[in-house]
């Protein structure tokens, strides 16, 4: 083996977006607020109610899910990635939507919402965001996952039909894949780009541009993913007709 073929094959072993610096921002931001800034606010306070803990429970949760399956998408590895994919995917989207009740009751019913009505409206605002994002992007791979059913069992007439399923398998797999983007960046976002426009004044504008950021960075991530998912596609089909021949 030439040491090409070497480079190779240990740059294989290393996941895509583990260099890509748009997941290195989102993830740079993500640090800061759950490791550095979170401890640091909450230990100014005299007392903790005990939702809090659940709501931080399902908050770090979601936020550190994606943080995960951003870096290790199914096809990483050679495929290994999958099962965590799969499962640290299911337990954040399970312990968010937790996270998102606890939340919820703390703002508006155990706080008192008046005292910061524009953070409490904008913490609900980023949780229903999520709460979208989640049932998007879960309904999304639930039908890609019954179209790719339906294909390996055979259940088409022609290959007309056949072209039409995996277009609508890929569409599903980029709903998918927007969903969760737009989650990380956006969604569970919200709270440490709120905290983070403090530190420039926290005036509207500071937070609406970290906002525009964010959806600049979803788009950065989620369009290249959109575009493999095509060329793939392209690429199978082009074997396909070359085999035919």
């Amino acid at each position: 083996m030439t040491r090409e073929d070497n480079n190779k094959a240990c740059c294989s072993n290393i996941p895509p977006n583990a260099t890509n610096p748009v997941w290195l921002i989102g993830t740079t931001i993500c640090g800061w607020f759950l490791l550095y800034h979170g401890p640091k606010h909450l230990a100014k306070k005299d007392e903790i109610h005990p939702l809090l803990y659940l709501h931080l429970i399902g908050a770090y949760s979601i936020y550190l899910a994606c943080v995960h399956n951003t870096i290790l998408t199914p096809s990483t590895l050679n495929g290994t990635a999958k099962p965590f994919h799969i499962w640290v995917g299911r337990i954040g989207m399970m312990l968010g939507i937790a996270g998102f009740v606890f939340g919820l009751l703390l703002t508006w019913f155990i706080y008192d919402p008046s005292k910061n009505l524009s953070f409490s409206i904008g913490i609900t605002a980023g949780g229903i965001a999520q709460l979208f994002c989640q049932f998007f992007g879960y309904r999304s791979i639930r039908k890609f996952q019954a179209i790719k059913v339906q294909i390996e069992a055979g259940e088409y007439k022609d290959m007309e039909e056949l072209y039409s399923l995996e277009n609508e398998q890929d569409r599903q797999l980029v709903t998918h894949i927007e969903n969760m983007i737009s989650l990380f960046f956006l969604a569970c976002g919200i709270p440490g780009l709120m905290r983070l426009a403090d530190y420039f004044g926290g005036s509207i504008v500071a937070l609406l541009s970290l906002i525009a950021l964010a959806i600049f960075l979803s788009l950065a991530m989620s369009t290249p993913a959109k575009l493999k998912v095509l060329a793939k596609r392209a690429a199978q089909r082009q074997i396909i007709i070359s085999n035919s021949q």
